[in-house]
């Protein structure tokens, strides 16, 4: 049983802490029509991404967007995160005592709803359980963050199944990262101003070199990078899962970030690596992908057991991420591109597949069971490489019956018919920050 006094030490502390939002970057998730109605929604919200992308953050700008629009009471908030080294002595036994000095601790008007942020619950075993009895009760809105969508998912499915609401915080997107180093909202009227465009286009090298990890923005740091992946590898899976030789699981990390883009073998990862248990490696890969540092995608099929069957590819959580840590002899800007796309897919909740038949496709997305669209990506289109990428487009168009693709490059900026096909030529930077809107 952990003491009382020290809890109401920690509330009163992390809630100085939370009540700070002096120089956050704001998100666009807060922007959405649909946020301020899950804010409004009974059941949890469950904010789940990889450490460092900005979920506490993100807590202290919804309970300030709470305030000012649903006219919340100041007092009636608590903030807890689990991860405070004073807790580790905090059982699930523990809850009711921390309700209880929250209560004593503030003038809480019962009458009005109280909001609940708890950072990294999934610490504390019987968790659900918890948050299950509250949810009982008309009278609280809960928010919880979490690092590891296996561990939250099998805890909400067994016990809070119908009654939360799930969120994806992924590092800042492009248009998130413009916004906050160029200070305000760019408009795509600007993109025909010269000295708007080469200002967008040195905050995008930027952010293709050093990633969208917020404190990575503010500070310029890349190196920090390396301390987020340790701290990642070591605290959501050697201590979760009991993992005996953590050099293996970075050695295999190492790896795959040094491979993105590319088919996932598990044979080669083999080969390169010291890990000789295929078993072992696909454990591995797992764990990873569970604490948000890689996706996998899979090759497009109808058949869900060609799907299941077929390779997938791979894609890193942040570009900094990849070139901090990969292996590298030169930088391979078509992959960190491909990469970018893909991260701002999967931000869409798109349903993302890559095409190989005859020729490959970077990607396909699917809606309602029908592939809609087909997108190649390319650093440039070149006289070597423009009708390789061409033919690979088409052939995914022609597959699913499109008339129109498209190819995002580093700067170009075209339309191409080929046949009754209509092709999109447009730049990256310009494709995250405003879509296909002319």
């Amino acid at each position: 049983m952990i003491n009382a006094n020290l809890l109401k030490e920690i509330i009163t502390e992390q809630r100085g802490l939370f009540s700070n939002t002096v120089g956050s970057i704001d998100r666009d998730i807060l922007h959405t029509e649909n946020f301020s109605k899950i804010c409004r929604l009974k059941e949890a919200v469950i904010v789940t991404g990889i450490r460092r992308s900005g979920k506490s953050y993100l807590l202290r700008l919804v309970w300030e967007k709470i305030k000012k629009e649903e006219k919340a009471v100041e007092n009636n908030f608590l903030y807890f995160n689990f991860e405070d080294e004073k807790l580790l002595r905090f059982r699930a036994d523990d809850f009711d005592l921390m309700m209880e000095s929250y209560f004593e601790l503030f003038d809480v008007r019962r009458d009005k709803k109280v909001y609940l942020f708890f950072d990294e619950i999934q610490n504390i075993p019987g968790w659900e359980k918890f948050i299950n009895r509250l949810l009982e009760k008309d009278e609280y809105k809960i928010f919880i963050t979490g690092s590891n969508a296996t561990l939250l998912s099998k805890e909400i499915s067994s016990s809070l199944t119908g009654r939360n609401y799930s969120i994806i915080v992924y590092p800042l997107s492009f248009r998130e990262f413009a916004r906050y180093k160029l200070g305000r909202e760019l408009k795509s009227a600007e993109m025909h101003e010269q000295k708007s465009r080469i200002a967008v286009k040195k905050v995008f090298k930027e952010y293709v070199d050093n990633g969208g990890f917020p404190e990575i923005a503010i500070n310029n740091f890349r190196p920090l990078l390396q301390e987020y992946l340790k701290n990642i590898i070591y605290r959501d899976i050697v201590l979760r899962y009991k993992i005996k030789n953590e050099a293996n699981l970075r050695e295999i990390s190492a790896f795959i970030i040094s491979n993105i883009g590319t088919i996932l073998s598990l044979e080669k990862i083999r080969k390169m690596t010291k890990v000789r248990n295929l078993m072992t490696i696909k454990n591995y890969l797992s764990h990873l992908e569970d604490s948000f540092l890689f996706f996998l995608v899979p090759k497009h099929s109808y058949s869900i057991k060609k799907q299941i069957y077929n390779p997938d590819k791979i894609y890193v959580i942040d570009t900094g991420m990849y070139n901090e840590v990969a292996f590298l002899n030169s930088p391979n800007d078509g992959r960190l591109l491909e990469n970018l796309v893909f991260l701002e897919l999967r931000r869409l909740n798109r349903g993302v597949y890559y095409f190989e038949d005859k020729k490959e496709c970077d990607f396909v997305i699917q809606e309602k069971n029908k592939i809609k669209q087909a997108i190649q990506v390319s650093k440039l289109l070149s006289v070597e490489n423009k009708e390789r990428e061409i033919a690979g487009l088409v052939e995914a168009m022609e597959k699913y019956s499109l008339e129109e693709g498209l190819i995002l490059t580093e700067d170009g900026e075209d339309d191409i018919k080929v046949g009754d096909k209509k092709i999109l030529v447009r730049p990256i930077y310009k494709w995250l920050l405003f879509g296909l809107e002319k």
